[in-house]
Formats: structure tokens, C-alpha cells, sequence
């Protein structure tokens, strides 16, 4: 999101741990200090409200809560968290919280804080600690002062350890969160890949009720740029995005009420472009299809669906990365301008009822102002090469009502966005 926090006087740093290590704490936290009440601001929000968009994801890292001596991390992020909260609600977004970073790393990767192995799993400390960031984060937004504005606690995410003490631990968490459900804040957990219908009939409050629990939703999370899917062709990724979202959308399936927590538009055949998009029509015009597909696809389109909506990844990055930064999506016109008004879209929906977009729409990227002539080429042809797709995750979320019974009515957001404003994730 913000690599330059992460080059230091020539020293290129992998993780939040490894910065304020090197730095020495006071450094770290004028760093980070100045990181936290300039990247984001309350223009941003008003942006994103702007965009049609209707909620954001926020990441937080546990240390923000539960900082102990001997770890380098610095606190001071938390009232940033909850400036962000007020914001929202002022207008009239919702928000999900979700603990990006837990004590040990739950993946062992850098947007967990720390690089290296996964010691989540491997003591109680480690669970305590993040069961008590949950208390807290319950609590405090269940408060009257925030209206109501966070409608979700992700207890972990992108897991990827023993699946037994996984669900030991999503089980102690959701007892934490269960005791605001009656104020609207879903209990919210990943799917640590295994994809949405591996969990039907989940109730991690009862394991044995053969059916979904209440208050609870799933996060997947759908990306095309990393190994295997790097090398997919344009016509399997655009078939594989229409197929999970019809699967998404039959009724009765058991599949619990699931956002796609994080999307976004790199694929294997922007990876290696060097060409920006204000400069390269045949990619906008890619893109847009890709979004909008994307967007058909994880929108629900009818009650009673599995399926209540989307995040992408995300509103802004730090040098506006174009298959990253939905802000410039919006700006270049890759993005429709109001994901609210479907009005703004390009491609028109098949009749064919599976709710995905029409392949055979031809629709090519305006020109913009600023692009040469040489910049661009034959209309409307889509990028076929493959590569190698770039590391680095960021995120921004868009979710619409779901009508589903077992879910509170605050989850019901249409369109949103993950914002990384007291969280770092130091790739892109």
C-alpha cells in the first residue's frame, strides 16, 4: 500500500516488525504517526461514498490492542480506527473490522506484520491475546457514539494452518463477537481457501446443528494474479469468475451469507505490463470488462442468495497502482463512476439467467486527454500473453443486501471498500 514507508536510508524493510526493529521505536512511531492521519482522510471517505460505494473494511493488526514490551511494534493507531468509524457513519457507510495481523502470524506473511513462520497455532497465548482484541473491538463499536456503523469482526485473516485448530479458534471468537449480534455486528470469518461450499451448514457455536449458524458470515477472497491462476487465459478467468457466482447465487445450498472480501484487477496478463493505464486504451478496456464481470458475478441478484457482496482491493495505493487503485479506476473511467447506479456499467447481463456479463458486448475504453497517439492500439482487443503476476495485496470491499434470514439486517451493504488506514501492508 505504502512501500515507501518501508525503504529507510537504503534499507528495504519486509514487514512492520522488521521496520520498527530497525528504526528504534520513537522513529517508528513519527513514521507511522504521520502515515496514519495523512494517507487516509475524511475526504477520502466522502470520496468512496462518492463512488456509489456503501461500506469499508478496515485491516488492524492485533498490536494495535495488545502490544507487549518486548515486541517492537508501536501503539497509537487505535484512535485513528475509530476517527475512521465516526467518519462512516457520518456518511452513511458501514464498516467491517478484521484482524489482518494476529499474535505469531496466522500465514507467516508480511501483511501479518512479521515475516517468517506460523506461530499462531503453536501456544494459547497467541489465542488469548487475539480473543482479547476481539473483546475489545466488540465493545467499543457496539458503543451508542457509533451508530451502529460496524456491521462485522473478521476474527482472522487469510488463516492457513491445521483446519482442526482453526475452527477450535473461530469457535472461542465467535463467543466473544456472539454477544453484540443483538446489535447488529456480524461474526465474519475466512474460508482459509478452501472456498465457500466447503463450509455449509456451518455453526462454529454448534458444530454438530447440521445447519448455518446465525449472525455469521464468510469471507473468500477471489484473485487471478498469483501462481496457478497467473496463467489462466482471458476466456477461463472470465468462465471461472461467472461459475463461482452462479454458485454463489442458487438457493438452498447451505453455502453461508459470503462476501468476497477482497478483488481486484490484476491478472497474469497485467503482471508484466509497464505501460500505465492512462497511457494503454486496450487495457482499460480490459479492465472494465474484468470489473464488471467480477462485479456481476459477486453482486447477489435476487433474495435468499449466498452471496451478499463484495470488497476490492482497494480504494487507493500509495503510486495508485492501476489494477490495484479503485480510486483510479473511477478517475480513467475502468470503473464504472457509481457502482450504486447500474446506469454506469458498460456490459449488459446475459438473459440466460446465470446473472454474468455478455462476453460478446462490444465495448472499447474511451480515449483519455492525456493519451498519446502511440499509446494506443486496435480497439477493444484483449491482452492474451501470460506472466508472472505481481506480489502484494490491497483491497477494497463493496457488499450488497442479502434478505438472508440468519443474517442481522446491519450486514446488509451493497458496495464498499478495504481501506488500509491504521493497518500497513507493506507489498505494492
Amino acid at each position: 500500500m505504502t512501500p515507501s514507508i518501508f525503504n529507510v536510508g537504503g534499507t528495504a524493510y519486509d514487514s512492520e516488525w522488521a521496520l520498527c526493529n530497525g528504526l528504534g521505536k520513537d522513529k517508528c512511531l513519527s513514521t507511522l504517526q504521520n502515515h496514519w492521519s495523512t494517507f487516509y482522510t475524511r475526504d477520502d471517505i466522502k470520496q468512496i461514498q462518492a463512488a456509489g460505494l456503501n461500506s469499508i473494511r478496515i485491516p488492524l493488526g492485533y498490536w494495535a490492542v495488545d502490544l507487549l514490551d518486548f515486541e517492537p511494534y508501536v501503539s497509537g493507531q487505535y484512535q485513528y480506527l475509530t476517527q475512521a468509524v465516526k467518519w462512516a457513519k457520518e456518511f452513511d457507510l458501514t464498516v467491517m473490522i478484521d484482524i489482518h495481523g494476529a499474535p505469531g502470524s496466522q500465514n507467516g506473511w508480511e501483511e501479518t506484520g512479521i515475516v517468517g513462520g506460523i506461530e499462531f497455532p503453536l501456544n494459547q497465548s497467541n489465542t488469548d491475546r487475539t480473543l482479547n482484541v476481539l473483546k475489545n473491538l466488540t465493545e467499543e463499536f457496539t458503543k451508542e457514539m457509533y451508530g451502529g456503523a460496524v456491521t462485522n469482526i473478521e476474527l482472522m485473516n487469510e488463516p492457513i494452518f491445521e483446519l482442526a485448530k482453526l475452527q477450535t479458534f473461530y469457535t472461542a471468537g465467535a463467543e466473544v463477537v456472539s454477544v453484540a449480534n443483538s446489535s447488529g455486528i456480524n461474526t465474519t470469518f475466512h474460508d482459509a481457501f478452501y472456498n465457500p461450499p466447503n463450509w455449509k451448514n456451518y455453526d462454529p457455536l454448534s458444530m454438530n446443528s447440521g445447519r448455518n449458524g446465525k449472525y455469521l458470515t464468510l469471507d473468500t477472497h477471489q484473485f487471478w494474479a498469483f501462481p496457478p491462476l497467473d496463467t489462466l487465459s482471458v476466456p477461463d478467468i472470465l468462465g471461472r469468475i461467472c461459475a463461482f457466482g452462479l454458485e454463489l447465487k442458487q438457493l438452498d445450498t447451505g453455502i453461508l451469507p459470503t462476501i468476497v472480501g477482497e478483488w481486484s484487477l490484476s491478472t497474469g496478463h497485467t503482471a508484466n505490463s509497464t505501460t500505465d493505464s492512462s497511457q494503454d486504451r486496450d487495457k482499460r478496456t480490459w479492465f472494465r470488462e474484468l470489473f464488471e464481470a467480477q462485479n456481476a458475478a459477486y453482486t447477489p441478484n435476487g433474495p435468499g442468495q449466498a452471496s451478499i457482496g463484495w470488497y476490492f482491493w482497494s480504494w487507493k495505493t500509495e503510486y495508485d497502482i492501476d489494477a490495484w487503485s479503485y480510486r483510479k479506476g473511477v478517475e480513467q473511467g475502468y470503473i464504472p463512476s457509481n457502482i450504486s447506479d447500474p446506469s454506469t456499467y458498460a456490459y449488459p447481463i446475459t438473459t440466460d439467467g446465470t446473472g454474468c456479463i455478455d462476453g460478446s458486448f462490444n465495448w472499447q475504453a474511451p480515449e483519455l486527454a492525456q493519451e498519446t497517439s502511440s499509446a494506443t492500439s486496435s480497439a477493444g482487443s484483449k491482452p492474451t500473453s501470460s506472466g508472472t503476476a505481481t506480489s502484494g495485496s490491497a483491497s477494497a470491499a463493496s457488499t450488497t443486501a442479502s434478505g438472508a434470514a440468519n443474517v442481522s439486517p446491519a450486514s446488509g451493504v451493497s458496495a464498499a471498500l478495504v481501506i488500509a488506514l491504521v493497518y500497513l501492508v507493506c507489498s505494492l
